[in-house]
């Protein structure tokens, strides 16, 4: 079975859709609220598919939206439309275990069953034991300035889908995917 085919498994999209649901969270450009999505999903999920596994599907444009940092400053947060969040978590759903076991046991950011509390109370666990040093690493604005080209290569290696990848590529900003800051 090609990989988009287990992405867009009816209890794939439905459990990535209650996700974004439970996540909450601003609608995109399209101003769609999470609330929306059960209902359009439904109306028109044969179409969003169909659009899909045609490589047809293009993502709308990223809402930015500035918000304060705790230094007075503000960044640029990117806010895709519900729909391409859910599409997205869809994907991340399916391809997430065939990278998981690569990384280490000593990150906790963005991994499935790993939070910060854990992180702190690791590195409590460190101290306590007499370990001195603890490193914190925070790879600020790594998603802006990573080479997408070298990124979808290393992806590509697992995934072999090319209806997964040109999605992967689309949300990465190939053709297109502009931010527009309202």
């Amino acid at each position: 079975m090609e990989l988009i085919e287990e992405i867009l498994r009816a209890a794939n999209l439905t459990q990535a859709s209650k996700e974004v649901i439970h996540n909450k969270g601003a609608g995109g450009i399209d101003r769609m609220s999470v609330k929306d999505l059960e209902g359009y999903l439904h109306d028109n999920r044969e179409t969003l598919i169909h659009q899909i596994r045609e490589q047809k599907y293009i993502p709308q444009p990223i809402r930015g939206k500035e918000i304060p940092k705790g230094d007075g400053k503000f960044r640029t947060l990117g806010i895709p439309t519900v729909v391409d969040r859910m599409l997205q978590q869809a994907v991340m759903r399916v391809i997430m275990p065939r990278y998981e076991y690569m990384f280490s046991n000593y990150s906790y950011r963005f991994r499935p069953k790993r939070n910060t509390h854990q992180a702190v109370g690791k590195s409590l666990e460190y101290i306590n034991s007499g370990h001195q040093h603890i490193v914190e690493i925070d790879l600020k604005g790594f998603f802006d300035e990573v080479d997408h080209v070298l990124l979808l290569q290393i992806l590509y290696r697992k995934i072999k889908c090319k209806a997964t990848m040109t999605l992967l590529r689309r949300w990465l900003g190939y053709p297109s995917n502009k931010t527009v800051n309202l």
